[in-house]
């Protein structure tokens, strides 16, 4: 069995009241429910150079549990070439403080057990 973990960013493209039967959660909860139901308002796309913490269930619980890469992060200047370097620093980052949130939870973990 083969496994890779893919972050999308999914939307409910229903503008009515009229709420889906395979809407599980309402029309303001996109979620992986409307992926598997194959539900006709669903829209979805790719969530790029993004770092998120997901719940339960796999969802980002709110808009404080996620960061991506945008905005204030790109230069100034629209360079492509600074741009590509400083994703690859973003990367860097990203990948460090996963391994930190590791290491700090296992060692916070050997206190409690």
């Amino acid at each position: 069995m083969k496994l890779r973990h893919v972050l999308l960013e999914v939307y409910c493209e229903n503008n009515t009241f009229d709420v889906p039967l395979c809407c599980a959660n309402g029309i303001d909860s996109p979620g992986y429910h409307c992926l598997s139901e194959n539900c006709p308002n669903v829209s979805y796309t790719y969530a790029p150079y993004e770092l998120a913490y997901t719940g339960e269930f796999g969802v980002v619980p709110d808009s404080e549990s996620w960061v991506g890469f945008g905005g204030d992060m790109f230069p100034d200047d629209n360079n492509e070439t600074k741009e590509a370097e400083l994703k690859k620093i973003w990367e860097a980052i990203c990948k460090r403080k996963i391994k930190e949130a590791y290491e700090e939870y296992m060692e916070k973990m050997k206190g409690i057990i």
